[in-house]
């Protein structure tokens, strides 16, 4: 049996005794798989989706990344792990005083050449999402929309083979929204696996992909949205 690339087993978070905000979550994700996850305001998705990406530790059960528990790789591991992933937060954790090519280039700059998005491919996701003309702005200076932008092509700056992204088109314009998401899915097509957690039900019901519902501190995966 084929070893999943992300494997979560009984997975609970809790931030204070017997308060959890989710509890015994399990799914497989695997090479060009897609997930959506789908919850309200406040259902935990953000801290699901930051304890898949190595970000925080959960209260019980693992994580497991080509068979490796991240809880046990040691610091190095993880490092090596983190490289493989691209994570797209919804607070995006920009710093204000950077330039959008400061932000690339400190992203690409730990990474090793085999995992750096080859120039010319990042060449085009930077005329993709606009910010062609400003990658010499100061983020601080961008809008809303602008910045999630930086975030995102910060993610895709490194060759990740899973892509976790939160909310990654909630500042977006539909026309920009149905851009980044024509990318997502072409990079999934090319073997990317795709994490992606939203309360858009009209871009659920366009992409109608594999989905987990988070609701009330429960975790339930369908086959199809």
């Amino acid at each position: 049996m084929k070893t999943p690339l992300l494997k979560v087993e009984n997975l609970s978070k809790a931030y204070a005794p017997g308060e959890f905000v989710w509890q015994n979550v399990n799914f497989d994700l695997g090479r060009g798989d897609f997930l959506y996850i789908l919850g309200g305001s406040g259902a935990g998705k953000s801290s699901l989706l930051r304890t898949l990406s190595s970000l925080e530790i959960p209260s019980a059960g693992k994580v497991s990344y080509h068979g490796q528990d991240l809880a046990s790789v040691g610091r190095s591991g993880l490092e090596r792990i983190r490289q493989r992933m691209a994570f797209i937060p919804q607070n995006l954790g920009l710093i204000p005083d950077l330039t959008v090519r400061d932000h690339l280039e400190m992203s690409r700059l730990p990474l090793s050449p085999e995992d750096r998005t080859d120039d010319k491919t990042l060449e085009g996701f930077i005329q993709l999402t606009g910010l062609g003309k400003k990658l010499d702005k100061r983020v601080g200076a961008l809008s809303g929309g602008e910045r999630q932008r930086v975030a995102i092509l910060r993610a895709l700056s490194k060759r990740a083979e899973i892509l976790i992204a939160d909310e990654p088109t909630g500042a977006q314009d539909f026309e920009m929204t149905w851009k980044l998401m024509d990318l997502f899915v072409k990079l999934n097509l090319s073997g990317v696996a795709l994490l992606l957690a939203t309360h858009d039900l009209e871009m659920v019901r366009r992409l109608r992909k594999r989905c987990a519902i988070l609701k009330d501190g429960g975790f339930r995966v369908e086959e199809r949205a």
